[in-house]
């Protein structure tokens, strides 16, 4: 049997896939920091090329979960008043 040569397709297949699951689980912490859909945004952080869309998505993203807490603060507020 021959030896993988270090640029054989197999090698770079599992580059892509160690760097999809890293991806992933960074895109599945900001999901669930941001208050988005997890699993969604886990398993679109999978495929190779849209997962660096994802990570781009999220540095830009608004907090969902702290608009939220702002929300009820100022309709507490407005019913004081």
């Amino acid at each position: 049997m021959e030896q993988q040569a270090a640029g054989s397709p197999v090698v770079t297949l599992v580059m892509y896939l160690v760097l999809s699951v890293a991806l992933a689980v960074v895109a599945n912490l900001l999901a669930r920091e941001k208050g988005r859909n997890v699993t969604l945004w886990t398993i679109l952080a999978v495929v190779p090329v849209v997962n660096f869309w994802c990570i781009a998505f999220f540095v830009g993203a608004a907090n969902l979960r702290l608009e939220r807490k702002i929300d009820k603060l100022l309709e507490l507020r407005g019913k004081g008043n």
